[in-house]
């Protein structure tokens, strides 16, 4: 199972990676924090602080 879909790349998420150092990603709905952890340090060789989640759906059409 790959945890980290894609990473998120919009106006605000780049504002936040300039000012607060954070990165966004888009994440497969049944990981939890660690999984992402773990995933996001194997994938760029960095050491993660914390992680923050939210859930999210698309807009009813």
């Amino acid at each position: 199972m790959s945890v980290i879909v894609k990473p998120v790349v919009t106006e605000k998420m780049t504002n936040l990676t300039e000012k607060l150092n954070r990165y966004g990603f888009i994440v497969d709905y049944k990981a939890n924090k660690i999984q992402v952890k773990k995933a996001v340090e194997a994938m760029y060789g960095v050491t993660v602080d914390s992680v923050n989640t939210m859930n999210y759906y698309g807009k009813a059409k």
